[in-house]
């Protein structure tokens, strides 16, 4: 109960975080902007804010994100299917058993449990192909270290939130609670699942056409195509799709990942609204032409 209340507390406070960093000018200019939207964005006008704003790393680290997040889901899978066969508990279960209550970690089902899994671990994989030989970030583009230290954590939290709401089940605190294959509701796992193929789908194509501009420009340049035609960022939004379609699977009775949703909401709404503004300064008329009726942010129909 402990560690579902503090992932939840961690990724709220994120959420506000990011839409106050959003209206504090010295916020703005010194963590929020990374990459190409540093070209365009606010700059620090004080000492300290120059000093923080330059604890960055390299841009293309956000590829550690998922290679963390892959590795930690598959250790977690691991030692839930050791605990549930022979009852040997791994240091991960080990550190959740004895310093945690098991309040809390029944309300998703064992089946729900173990799809949301290999859901996660198939984007995982995903993304990790994308980020190795599909896409070409910059290799002096820069992130905030901060940027770097929250994506970390935030895809630790998304694989507790796979599992730890159904630990009971898996036999975490007593094999007596042990609960195998269950019956979810087959209407929320089959939208669930269609849903994450295709915001899946859409985000490789989307990513495999931000790739395709670095092959065709020498600088940047206006992505056209697929999803583009009418979203600013709709890598962006098909990634809330996915961690929708979680919420999906589990009927919304998650509280670890209602909260990723919200945070993943608050925060890529936020880079895409630096996204379209950071296109409108670089293009200018060229962007105005291009797209005369201008484009959604993130959200169709909505923002």
């Amino acid at each position: 109960m402990y560690l579902i209340y503090l992932l939840c507390l961690c990724l709220s406070i994120l959420a506000l975080l990011t839409i106050i960093a959003k209206q504090v000018q010295k916020l703005r200019s010194t963590v929020l902007a990374y990459g190409k939207l540093k070209l365009h964005a606010d700059q620090p006008t004080t000492y300290w804010t120059r000093v923080i704003s330059q604890l960055t790393v390299p841009k293309y680290y956000f590829r550690h994100f998922y290679v963390i997040g892959l590795l930690f889901a598959l250790e977690c899978l691991v030692e839930l299917s050791v605990v549930t066969s022979r009852g040997v508990v791994g240091p991960v279960l080990y550190l959740v058993k004895y310093f945690d209550t098991p309040e809390g970690s029944a309300r998703i089902s064992y089946t729900q449990s173990l799809i949301c899994q290999c859901l996660l671990m198939i984007h995982l994989s995903k993304r990790v192909y994308e980020c190795f030989f599909i896409e070409r970030p910059s290799k002096t583009a820069v992130m905030h270290v901060t940027h770097y230290l929250v994506g970390i954590g935030f895809y630790g939290a998304v694989v507790f939130g796979t599992w730890l709401e159904a630990a009971v089940h898996f036999g975490v605190w007593s094999s007596d609670d042990i609960t195998h294959w269950s019956s979810p509701s087959l209407l929320s796992t089959t939208i669930a699942i269609l849903l994450f193929s295709y915001a899946s789908y859409h985000q490789h194509i989307c990513h495999c056409i931000l790739a395709s501009l670095r092959d065709h420009s020498k600088g940047y340049a206006i992505p056209r195509g697929d999803w583009f035609e009418w979203i600013v960022a709709p890598h962006y939004f098909a990634d809330i799709l996915i961690y929708l379609s979680f919420n999906i699977l589990f009927t919304f009775k998650s509280h670890i990942m209602m909260a990723a949703l919200i945070w993943t909401l608050c925060n890529l709404a936020t880079t895409a609204d630096e996204t379209s503004h950071w296109y409108k300064a670089h293009f200018g008329d060229k962007y105005l032409t291009t797209f005369p009726k201008d484009r959604y942010r993130i959200i169709p129909f909505i923002y």
